[in-house]
């Protein structure tokens, strides 16, 4: 699965989030260890292929966005998501 799949694909993370207000840690999970992954190179080549950039743009704003919908436990994990992805991407400053 691309990460732009597990970020909004069909199966993605925020599709969980949106139809079924439900948190996919085993996604999440797929997901952070993608970023972990590409960091150092993305830093190191200063650049971020666009498909990449633009789900993590979107995973951040969906994210962001909460939801009237979840219950407070998606909302706290939502939360914590955010911040940790946010605090990954913003490494790529430093």
């Amino acid at each position: 699965m691309s990460f732009s799949d597990m970020v909004v694909g069909k199966n993605g993370l925020l599709v969980e989030l949106r139809c079924h207000n439900s948190f996919n840690e085993k996604i999440y999970t797929d997901i952070i260890n993608y970023l972990r992954k590409h960091l150092s190179e993305w830093k190191s080549t200063g650049i971020m292929p666009v498909s990449d950039a633009v789900a993590v743009f979107n995973l951040i704003d969906a994210l962001s966005g909460g939801s009237r919908f979840w219950s407070e436990e998606v909302e706290l994990q939502v939360e914590d998501a955010v911040l940790e992805i946010q605090e990954m991407i913003g490494s790529l400053e430093e």
